[in-house]
């Protein structure tokens, strides 16, 4: 786990009700359970239909200055989309807490993105619990994240032969 965690978190109209409660249980006023040091919500915070890549946008914009975020929309995938366009987000949808473990261990995953259509509070805070608690491995998987961050870097090198 990071020695402090930064935290970000967006939701369209669809996810805001989860949004809310996973935040009241991360930033309870009483305790701070996982060492959080800065927790911003960037919205939404009104019951008007919110177009998810609205929010994604104000989230990435300012994602430079947290370490880790999670956005919230009806399935999660299009805010997962959305995110995964911005440089330095590596965003996933997680369902289950094996994913999100996965995620972080082997994709250096920074961005979690749940569907609050599929996924109940419960289900939720176990999921981002492993998510903000699990480091990242390295090792194979630090090359492969490097790949990664240098397509959008770099996208004349997306045509080159792949088998370096």
């Amino acid at each position: 786990m990071a020695k402090h965690l930064d935290i970000i978190v967006g939701s369209d109209h669809r996810g805001k009700e989860l949004k809310y409660k996973i935040s009241d249980w991360l930033c309870p006023l009483d305790e701070n359970k996982l060492d959080i040091a800065v927790f911003w919500d960037c919205g939404t915070h009104s019951d008007k239909k919110t177009d998810y890549p609205d929010v994604v946008k104000k989230f990435a914009y300012y994602f430079d200055i947290y370490n880790q975020g999670i956005l919230f929309c009806g399935s999660g995938y299009g805010v997962m989309i959305s995110a995964n366009k911005y440089p330095n987000i590596r965003a996933v949808v997680c369902r289950t807490v094996k994913e999100a473990e996965i995620s972080r261990q082997h994709n250096d995953a920074n961005v979690l993105c749940i569907g609050s259509d599929f996924t109940n509070f419960a289900t939720a805070k176990k999921i981002v619990k492993k998510f903000l608690t699990t480091n990242f491995l390295g090792g194979r998987h630090k090359r492969r994240v490097k790949k990664i961050n240098k397509i959008l870097n770099n996208k004349e090198d997306i045509c080159q032969d792949t088998a370096e």
